[in-house]
């Protein structure tokens, strides 16, 4: 049978398991696909704006503009980008998704695009669209952490797919030079492996502060509950704020606020155990978890953590607030009930000035 008898997929045995595979590999999951379905009419309200742009990127590369050619042929090229983009936000992406993204390697590899070239074509248009989820939140940016992962995701899925069909061709056109492409292959998988670990592996971290963002949070939360149902033991939750905070990005500058965000992660990074697991739950708001904790292991670890940010905010006017909660064999409690106990007992704890701390119990008597 001739290549041209088999589809795109059929050529590189890609199948729907495998399609399965490369998303969960990448951890793109139901949550990814409504998030990006919730982007798409800010998207495509937006989407002169984003093409425009985007070509005003690339045109500078000169390669970009030596294959363009014509103004024609960028007219069309502007249609086509402007229908590419808009389907990384339908929230379809089975395999007639997958076929059209194949396709797009097969022409940009006919057409002797260098891989380097559409790389870097598409770390602008991620940047570009990353702003419009930005200045489409406004001030109000508690998912934009998750729309961004969910984005990073799917472009990368499109990438690998597309840097196959550049492999698959190169394999086709070097059938005489076996040796010399197979390690090629080799080399150019690797690297593929790489990003995709390190595109997975940043979505779940907080880009200021490196600790995991709200979403990896839960996702440990979660895990860690069900472990202790399983052994019978109890889970611990921190959660504490900056007092102070406001005051001081108001009279120093949002700048000054990253620079403390990011004493505090530095701090608090120092200071917990193996075990232990920190996120930023969002602005000011940070979360340790406390896996198989016994009693007082929670105001062990907040004193642990007044006194590593005592000194790392000193002179700053910033002090913190932490509410401790446990999920206990006796009391369990779901992901999102721990995580509003802890929240209650930190503004209880704000009650007092300076560096505060009081636990679930205490609520009971308020």
């Amino acid at each position: 049978m001739h290549r041209t008898d088999k589809t795109l997929m059929e050529q590189m045995k890609i199948s729907g398991r495998e399609i399965r595979q490369r998303k969960a590999l990448l951890g793109f999951g139901p949550e990814d696909v409504e998030a990006l379905k919730s982007l798409k009419k800010k998207v495509t309200d937006t989407i002169e704006v984003i093409v425009a742009n985007f070509y005003e990127k690339i045109l500078n590369f000169d390669e970009m503009d030596r294959l363009i050619g014509d103004a024609g042929s960028l007219s069309r090229l502007k249609n086509y980008q402007r229908n590419y983009i808009l389907t990384l936000f339908d929230g379809e992406y089975g395999e007639e998704y997958v076929h059209s993204r194949l396709r797009v390697g097969m022409v940009h590899r006919r057409i002797g695009l260098d891989p380097q070239y559409y790389i870097a074509a598409v770390h602008h248009l991620k940047a570009i669209l990353q702003e419009v989820v930005i200045q489409g939140a406004g001030k109000n940016c508690v998912n934009c952490g998750h729309s961004m992962a969910s984005l990073d995701k799917i472009i990368m899925f499109d990438l690998t797919l597309i840097v196959d069909t550049y492999i698959d061709s190169l394999m086709e056109d070097a059938r005489h030079s076996r040796h010399k492409l197979a390690e090629y292959i080799q080399s150019l998988e690797e690297t593929v492996a790489e990003r995709t670990k390190s595109l997975a592996e940043q979505a779940r971290h907080d880009g200021l502060t490196g600790l995991l963002n709200q979403h990896a949070f839960y996702q440990e939360l979660k895990r860690e509950l069900i472990r202790s149902n399983r052994l019978d033991s109890s889970v611990t939750l921190l959660y504490f704020d900056l007092d102070g905070f406001k005051a001081l990005n108001d009279t120093q500058g949002h700048q000054a606020g990253d620079e403390v965000l990011k004493k505090v992660a530095d701090a608090v990074t120092g200071i917990t155990r193996r075990n232990e697991i920190t996120a930023r739950y969002g602005g000011d708001e940070f979360c340790i978890i406390l896996p198989e904790s016994i009693e007082n292991d929670g105001r062990n670890v907040a004193g642990r953590v007044f006194e590593v940010l005592e000194k790392a905010l000193e002179g700053s006017g910033v002090s913190c607030s932490i509410g401790i909660a446990a999920s206990t064999p006796q009391s369990p409690l779901d992901a999102d009930a721990l995580v509003k106990a802890a929240d209650q007992a930190m503004y209880l704890a704000k009650r007092s000035e300076g560096f505060t701390v009081c636990d679930q119990a205490d609520l009971s008597v308020n």
